[in-house]
Formats: C-alpha cells, sequence, structure tokens
C-alpha cells in the first residue's frame, strides 16, 4: 500500500510537470514567437525557423524525458499488477496511427531522396524539411498527453494574434511602431512576406473569431478581435484571403444552423465583416496617401465603395429582426436540408467559376478577358498558374517510386532546376527569383513526399476536423480546431506551408486531442 501510495504522488507530480512544461512551451511559441525578428526583415524565415527550431528541440528533450518517465511508471504498474496487456491500444486514436505512418513516410521519401542534404533542413529560407516535420509530429504526441488544456494559451494566442494583426494594419498605412532600416510593402508586421502574413492569419484568426461566435464571456473583446482580423485581411493586399473568407464563413454558417443562437449572431458576424472594411475605408480618408500597396485587387474594391456598407446595414438588420422576433429551435429535418441546399450552392459557384473562366480563356467576356483570375494560363492568379503548371510537369516525370514517396522533404526547388524543361520555363517567368513551391499545398506535398505523404497529410487533419466537428455537440470549443484546420487548408490551395502556419497547426492538432482525451 506505501509503495502504491507513492506510487500515485509520483505520477502526479509527472502529469503536473508536464502539464507546466507543455503549457510553459506554447505559451512560447503562440505568445513570443509572432513577434520575434532579427535584423528586421533580413533573412526573416532563417530567423523564425531558428526560434521555432531550436525552442521546440529543447521542449522535445524536456517533454520526451517527462513522458518517459511517466510511461515507464504507467508500464511498472502494469508488469507488477502482472496485467495481460503493456500497451494501451485502446488509447490509441486513428489520429495518431496516422501521425506515426506519416512520420515513417518522412523518413522513407527522405531516406530515398537524390537531394538528402537539401531534404534534411529544407530549402535555404523555407527549412520545411525533415527535421522540422519530425520535430511537429513529436510535438504532437507529447503536448497529446501531457498538456492540460490551460485557457490561458486560448487568451495569450489571442491577444499576441491581435497585436500582430494590428501592426500589419499600421504598417499598410505607413504608421510603423516599429523602427526598421529597410522597408518593403510586401513585408508587413513582425511575419514577413503578405503570404506569411496571410498563412498565419489564417490558422489564428478562427480561434478568435470562434470564440466570439460560440462564447457568451467576454464577447464585447472577442468582438474586437474579430474586426482586427478583418481589417487586416484587408489591408494585407492579396487576393488569396477570399479563400480563407470563404471557408470561414461556410464552415461557421454549416456549425451556426445547428443552434438559433448561433445563427442569430451570424450575420451579426456578417456586420462586422462589412463593418470592417469601412473602417479601413474611413482610415483611407483620414490618413490620405498613406496606403503603401498595390489598389488594384478585389480588398481595395471593397474597402473603397459603397457595396460592403449597403451589405452590412441589410444583415445588421436582418440581425436584430431575428433577434427580436425568432424564438424557435432548429430541428435535425430543417438542419440537413440547409447542409444540402450549401452543398448545392458550392459545388454550383465551382463549376460557375470554372465555366466562366474556360469560356474567357476560350473566347474572351468583355470586363474578364483582362483578368488573370478568370484566365486558365501561366498568368493565373498573379503567376501561381506557372507554378502549377510546372508542378504537373515535374510529378509527371518522376519515376514511379518517387511518385508514391517523393523527391524528399522540401525539395521542390532542387527537383525543378534540376529538369531542363522545366527549368527553361521557370527561369523565362519567374527570371532570377527562384520557384520552392507550387503554391498550391497538396501539389507541392504531392511532389515532396508523394501520394503516400499526402494522403496521410490531409487523412491526419480530415480524421481530426471529423472527430472535432462531432466533440463539438458538447464542447464547442472543439469546432475552433476544425474550423482553424478547414481555413488553413482552403486557403493554401494557392498558398504553401511555411514556418509561421504549418507549427501552429500540428500544435493545435495536439491540443485538440489533448481536449479528446481529457473530455
Amino acid at each position: 500500500m506505501c509503495r502504491s501510495k507513492w506510487a500515485r504522488r509520483g505520477g502526479t507530480l509527472v502529469k503536473k510537470a508536464g502539464n507546466l512544461f507543455s503549457t510553459a512551451y506554447l505559451l512560447l511559441i503562440f505568445g513570443v514567437y509572432p513577434l520575434y525578428m532579427k535584423q528586421g526583415y533580413v533573412e526573416i524565415g532563417e530567423a523564425k525557423f531558428l526560434f521555432f527550431i531550436y525552442a521546440s528541440l529543447a521542449a522535445l528533450g524536456i517533454l520526451g524525458l517527462i513522458g518517459a518517465i511517466y510511461g515507464g511508471q504507467v508500464l511498472c504498474g502494469r508488469i507488477r499488477r502482472k496485467e495481460a496487456y503493456l500497451i494501451d491500444w485502446n488509447g490509441v486514436s486513428a489520429v495518431d496511427l496516422m501521425v506515426m505512418l506519416y512520420a515513417t513516410e518522412l523518413f522513407i521519401s527522405y531516406a530515398f531522396s537524390d537531394y538528402r542534404n537539401e531534404a534534411l533542413w529544407g530549402t535555404k529560407g523555407w527549412y520545411i524539411g525533415l527535421v522540422l516535420l519530425l520535430t511537429l509530429c513529436g510535438l504532437y504526441f507529447l503536448i497529446s498527453r501531457l498538456w492540460g488544456g490551460e485557457r490561458i494559451v486560448w487568451y495569450v494566442g489571442v491577444a499576441v494574434s491581435g497585436i500582430v494583426f494590428l501592426i500589419g494594419i499600421l504598417d499598410r498605412f505607413s504608421l510603423y511602431l516599429i523602427p526598421l532600416e529597410v522597408r518593403d510593402p510586401a513585408f508587413i508586421s513582425t511575419l514577413g512576406n503578405i503570404n506569411w502574413f496571410c498563412g498565419y492569419l489564417s490558422v489564428l484568426a478562427p480561434v478568435g473569431i470562434c470564440l466570439f461566435l460560440f462564447q457568451k464571456q467576454r464577447r464585447k473583446l472577442y468582438g474586437v478581435y474579430t474586426v482586427i482580423s478583418f481589417m487586416a485581411g484587408f489591408c494585407q493586399g492579396g487576393n488569396s484571403i477570399f479563400l480563407f473568407w470563404g471557408a470561414l464563413f461556410f464552415i461557421l454558417l454549416w456549425i451556426a444552423i445547428k443552434k438559433r443562437e448561433w445563427a442569430v449572431d451570424y450575420f451579426l458576424l456578417l456586420f462586422l465583416w462589412n463593418f470592417s472594411a469601412q473602417l479601413v475605408r474611413l482610415i483611407r480618408l483620414i490618413v490620405p496617401g498613406g496606403y503603401n500597396y498595390d489598389m488594384d485587387n478585389l480588398c481595395s474594391y471593397l474597402t473603397n465603395s459603397n457595396f460592403t456598407l449597403l451589405v452590412g446595414a441589410v444583415v445588421l438588420g436582418a440581425y436584430f429582426f431575428l433577434h427580436l422576433k425568432w424564438k424557435g429551435r432548429i430541428d435535425e429535418r430543417e438542419q440537413r436540408n440547409a447542409h444540402k441546399i450549401m452543398i448545392f450552392l458550392l459545388i454550383g459557384g465551382i463549376l460557375c467559376f470554372i465555366a466562366v473562366t474556360g469560356f474567357n480563356t476560350w473566347r474572351g467576356i468583355p470586363g474578364l478577358s483582362g483578368r488573370s483570375s478568370f484566365l486558365f494560363s501561366r498568368e493565373w492568379g498573379n503567376g501561381r498558374g506557372a507554378a502549377i503548371y510546372s508542378g504537373l510537369q515535374m510529378y509527371g516525370q518522376m519515376p514511379v517510386f518517387h511518385k508514391l514517396f517523393g523527391i524528399g522533404p522540401d525539395c521542390f526547388s532542387m527537383y525543378a532546376y534540376s529538369l531542363p524543361e522545366v527549368a527553361g520555363g521557370l527561369r523565362d517567368y519567374f527570371g532570377a527569383n527562384r520557384l520552392t513551391n507550387a503554391h498550391n499545398e497538396l501539389l507541392t506535398a504531392l511532389v515532396n513526399t508523394g501520394v503516400a505523404g499526402v494522403c496521410l497529410f490531409v487523412g491526419i487533419f480530415i480524421s481530426f476536423a471529423k472527430k472535432c466537428m462531432k466533440a463539438g455537440q458538447q464542447n464547442p470549443e472543439q469546432l475552433i480546431f476544425a474550423v482553424c484546420v478547414i481555413c488553413y487548408f482552403v486557403h493554401n490551395m494557392v498558398s504553401f506551408a511555411q514556418v509561421l502556419n504549418l507549427p501552429f497547426l500540428f500544435l493545435m492538432l495536439g491540443m485538440g486531442e489533448r481536449r479528446q482525451i481529457m473530455r
């Protein structure tokens, strides 16, 4: 009995230590990492990577030791009790198995790569190589087992991301809180390139926005955060943000239909989006000439026109009407019908875009013939068409083994410029700029890690999102993880993994699985 008592105390202390160190690590990454800069934007990719990898490898060492001690205690207890099994396979989820298989596939891809030096750490400036990816897999397991679910991580993550977004808004209007010697409008806030900024926003912004929609506590603060994140999206200057917004509003409507209060507040969220566009318009009037980026894009149109003003008035009116008049509930049959309509409209919208773009490419449509977004060509999406076409060329020329397991983690660039035909086309289009990815997450992964890697990577997050959506019926906070995953993948249809979005995705994977285990 004495031995059992001390064993229980030892196990409790190990759990507390694991929770303490995992929480400290998450606070460091969510709270300090986004703000960290070294020599301004000079080699910011490398600076961010070194910060993350050093902190993460240290965390892996500490948390791995704690996990080993705790696992040893559990194993000794089972041996002492002469239990029939030493490993509790019931505690291993489908996500766990797929992460283990994904890590194995990454190592196979690396081991048989012709560019192992590049595959180990990744392309300079990007660093999405074997070391980072295996580190993320390890962090997933340790956080999912040791983290206690402290809410302070959410609060810090929302607060710091809000600061990052606010700095980005001010930067765009030439109001600089951070003094830097070298300024470039393509680099904003503390994140660097606009694509990196949007990648971070697509993963972090949904956290505060979901808390605004699903919770009643601190609603005003989350409302302010929501407005700031929407304004940051309107100010950054790229059109890829509309994929993020489309995914965000679609999945939130899908969820909100399940509950009358959420469905009503969804209209308030729509109002805040339109209101944010008009706030950007107001800042342009207050700071004339301060906006320092290209205004020939959809964000500028929406913030300079009365469209969002009119739509905002309509949805605000709908919100007050429903809030005052609608007191019923939404039954399951109505939910299913609404979901069917949403799927029909989504598929119809995609087919309509393909048809319009195809006809415009073939014959030309007045008003659209000069817009690259509606042309199937190398110019599509500001050159993304050329990147995607090159990625398809590369995959088509791969041997069968590499089609299955890839050319090596983050070896897209090395392989592209080793193929004369592909390299020539890239140099003709991009000049001296070196293409490091296909500007499409899954196509890039297809080249780097093959069909097996893509299937496992996507399978991990589909399984995770489905589990979170199901668990969200009892615990709405679980829905946040599903929304973040969906927004990440939809946005990255025209973007890429980098050190400011992929690490957060894996950390949320571990945090979400931990909540599942604790429930």
